[in-house]
């Protein structure tokens, strides 16, 4: 999910603003989808994530899987600084650090 969100960003930052204002609107857009590789990747790797979720929740309990979404704020946070050079700063260092033992509190001694 955080991979994908990243690769919309890019693909995003190739096309510029959307604005969808009517119907006749919507296949220009899904043109533009279709010929922008990041857009288009970003896209499937939404979907599929959809599908591997439907999967994790026959597999799981939710209250063990549900929490560990969280995650994609961190991953996200990451990722954009490292592929995008988007800045980050000490507070948000302690914000993914709240998150990760946010999530290590949920968790703990409920596998």
């Amino acid at each position: 999910m955080a991979v994908s969100q990243v690769l919309l960003k890019i693909g995003l930052s190739h096309f510029g603003t959307i604005s969808v204002k009517s119907w006749q609107d919507v296949y220009p857009l899904i043109m533009v989808i279709l010929h922008n590789y990041y857009l288009l990747g970003g896209t499937i790797l939404m979907g599929s994530s959809f599908f591997l979720w439907l999967a994790m929740l026959s597999w799981f309990k939710l209250g063990l899987i549900f929490p560990l979404t969280a995650l994609v704020y961190v991953f996200v946070a990451l990722l954009t600084h490292f592929w995008l050079g988007e800045e980050l700063h000490l507070i948000n260092y302690f914000g993914i650090l709240l998150i990760a033992a946010g999530i290590f509190f949920l968790l703990f001694k409920q596998g």
